[in-house]
């Protein structure tokens, strides 16, 4: 995953380990063919192009372009004040290394009222060409690989830049520096095969892939990184928590200053929280890994308009 540093207004300490806490797993109650809920959602499709293929990068619709063979990174975007509604493709062209898209915040419904999404169920599916041409006979099966997202960028609304929801990424000063990451999600491998040449493997279902836009951690504001470092940690704790004279932070002296800041407003924990609502403003990257695959097709569902009924 690429590393991204960005400066100024918060901290992030991430300490992962996911699983969907917006709901029960849809997945439990999906008696759809293709594995995907019915109801309200927006696609996004990734498109596996060889190198020759000629890029564009204008913004609109829901499709990008990464390598048939190769790596790619898509950015996704969400600004809690943007006034958009749909799922908007930024940058299409991931063959250069990095496509962008902007998930609405809220929604707007039928009656032309707007309501915030609370999150999104996701789910995926390998469609397309089943084999690829990366062995000798042909056979081998398509397959890509979708990582767990990582926080680029982070930043909230200081009341002060009357343009911050037609933001798409932080200001220099709105920015966020990212510490060490662990994330609990796994990766999530696809595999088309072909179902005259794999008996039983038939249509891709759609698979529940929520796990790898969650969150877990810490978040800190800014005013607490006082060496400036962009790391929060025991170097950022006042001398005056250092209860037993010894010179140096212990962990449960840090625990006690961690705390008091919470209290204070200052920072602030995260269990599995679906990664956009960390901060006004969450700019993520997902690594995608791709061996021969023409199609991904990945739905979100909000989970303010998603009900699971038993079949």
């Amino acid at each position: 995953m690429k590393k991204v540093v960005t400066i100024l207004v918060m901290a992030v300490i991430l300490a992962l380990a996911v699983l969907p806490a917006m709901a029960a797993k849809p997945q439990d109650v999906i008696s759809q063919s293709n594995g995907f809920p019915s109801g309200m959602h927006f696609n996004l499709n990734i498109h596996g192009k060889d190198a020759t293929f000629t890029c564009d990068s204008a913004s609109g619709g829901n499709s990008v372009f990464v390598p048939e063979y190769g790596t790619a990174t898509i950015q996704y975007v969400s600004n809690k004040k943007a006034s958009v509604y749909e799922l908007t493709v930024l940058d299409a062209c991931g063959m250069d290394g990095t496509a962008t898209v902007q998930l609405p915040y809220q929604i707007m419904l039928d009656d032309g009222s707007v309501i915030p999404c609370n999150g999104y169920y996701v789910f995926a599916r390998i469609l397309g060409k089943p084999n690829n041409g990366s062995c000798a006979d042909g056979t081998c099966p398509s397959q890509i690989i979708l990582q767990p997202n990582v926080v680029f960028q982070a930043c909230n609304d200081n009341l002060t830049d009357p343009d911050f929801g037609t933001r798409t990424d932080c200001l220099l000063a709105l920015g966020l520096i990212v510490g060490n990451n662990v994330y609990g999600a796994t990766e999530q491998g696809f595999v088309r095969f072909d179902p005259e040449a794999v008996p039983g493997k038939g249509n891709s279902r759609g698979i529940d892939i929520t796990s790898l836009f969650m969150y877990s951690g810490w978040v800190y504001d800014a005013s607490l990184d006082t060496n400036g470092d962009g790391i929060i940690d025991t170097q950022d704790v006042p001398a005056s928590y250092d209860v037993d004279l010894s010179g140096v932070i212990e962990e449960d002296e840090f625990a006690q200053w961690q705390a008091d800041m919470q209290t204070a407003g200052l920072a602030q924990y995260h269990e599995n929280q679906w990664i956009f609502d960390i901060a006004d403003l969450v700019v993520t990257g997902q690594d995608v890994e791709n061996d021969g695959t023409k199609l991904l097709q990945i739905r979100f569902y909000p989970v303010a308009t998603t009900e699971f009924v038993p079949a």
